[in-house]
């Protein structure tokens, strides 16, 4: 009997194997959200999905006189959780294995903890790539060669030039990286691949387009930052990461403007009522103090769109995006994707899959692009 149960465990082990991706989890300073995919007849189902809030608990300032400023809510910063990890958000992943099959999982950091750049080298042997490249990124970042862990791809060139290769490089704190994997294990999750973000991303877009030979440009709306990615068969082909138009900036805006926390005015900012209008870059509407801040943060948004556009249409002119796919916690502003789209002129969709009859609520699926596509590495691995 006990032979007949192991071989029956073994054939369900195999199916699900098959059949579910791995735990993905996209780990930034102001949330963790995970997810878990299926993939049955080459279609894509999202059967799994939850996250975390990162925030420090409210305190309040005795001292303070200001009402606004009596609550200083704040989340963790990128240096505190590249020294830290996980730290006391580990507390809410207890039980999390009757939410997910399987335990192994792939991450990554968001909200530029990674980072990413595009290098060139000298034409040389294969094997020399990775040290060169490295060294390379040794130099630029002032740290030890054994303290960062890289990895890169070639990237393709315009006007090949048969002295030199261009390549996209990541690199992270050897130490963060094995604080964080060591925190998941911790939690019961065998961390079998860290990713990077354009990567990440890059594959999120290509799980949702039909053809993805199409080159789509793909943008993630995160806290930190917001990361333009043109994605060419799966890969990322060039990506550029702005600051300036970061959700948090915004969202510190908005509570300097309106004399409120940046906690309300997330809640503002996300909740805006169905009937708001699409919003144009530039909206002077001084009747609605959000309404004229969304305009100034879409008219930066825009400009940095059109800047990649213009740049690609001289750098890569066979690949040419013919949509847009947004990903990110700034997909939860209401209209968003229609405003971008009459101000930008290609389609541009709110990213998506199939959704498991299991998931409930009206949950915000699009940030949960990064984490679905991390799922999806199962697959690449098999």
């Amino acid at each position: 009997m006990s032979s007949i149960l192991s071989s029956l465990e073994q054939v369900k082990r195999r199916f699900l194997k098959r059949s579910y991706g791995w735990v993905g989890i996209e780990i930034g300073c102001h949330v963790v959200r995970m997810a878990q995919v299926r993939k049955t007849d080459r279609r894509w189902e999202l059967v799994t999905v939850w996250s975390v809030d990162q925030a420090t608990p409210y305190h309040r300032d005795p001292n303070s006189e200001s009402a606004h400023s009596e609550e200083t809510f704040c989340w963790r910063t990128p240096d505190e959780l590249r020294k830290e990890g996980l730290g006391a958000t580990l507390e809410h992943f207890k039980n999390l294995d009757s939410l997910f099959c399987g335990q192994e999982c792939a991450a990554t950091f968001s909200d530029g903890i990674i980072d990413y750049r595009e290098l060139e080298l000298p034409t040389c042997e294969p094997t020399e790539v990775h040290s060169l490249l490295q060294s390379e990124v040794t130099l630029e970042s002032e740290c030890n060669f054994d303290d960062l862990l890289t990895d890169f791809w070639e990237l393709p060139a315009n006007r090949p030039r048969a002295t030199t290769n261009s390549f996209g490089v990541v690199s992270l704190d050897r130490s963060a990286a094995i604080l964080t994997a060591n925190d998941l294990l911790r939690t019961g999750f065998d961390c079998r691949i860290l990713d990077a973000m354009p990567c990440a991303i890059a594959r999120a877009a290509s799980m949702m387009t039909e053809d993805s030979a199409l080159p789509t440009l793909a943008i993630d709306l995160g806290y930190q930052q917001t990361t333009i990615t043109l994605v060419h068969n799966g890969k990322p082909i060039l990506s550029r990461a702005s600051r300036s138009i970061g959700l948090l900036p915004f969202l510190e805006q908005i509570a300097q403007g309106l004399e409120i926390s940046v906690a309300d005015a997330q809640t503002l900012l996300f909740q805006l009522p169905k009937s708001c209008k699409t919003v144009h870059a530039g909206d002077m509407d001084f009747a609605n103090p959000l309404q004229q801040k969304l305009g100034g943060f879409l008219h930066a948004l825009v400009h940095e769109i059109d800047r990649t556009l213009h740049y690609t249409q001289k750098a890569h002119r066979t690949m040419v995006p013919t949509e847009i796919v947004l990903m990110g916690e700034g997909t939860r502003i209401r209209n968003i994707a229609e405003s971008l789209e009459q101000q930008i002129g290609l389609s541009t969709k709110t990213w998506s899959l199939d959704v498991s009859e299991n998931i409930f609520g009206n949950q915000p699926i699009a940030t949960y692009a990064v984490a679905s596509a991390l799922s999806a590495l199962a697959w690449e691995d098999a």
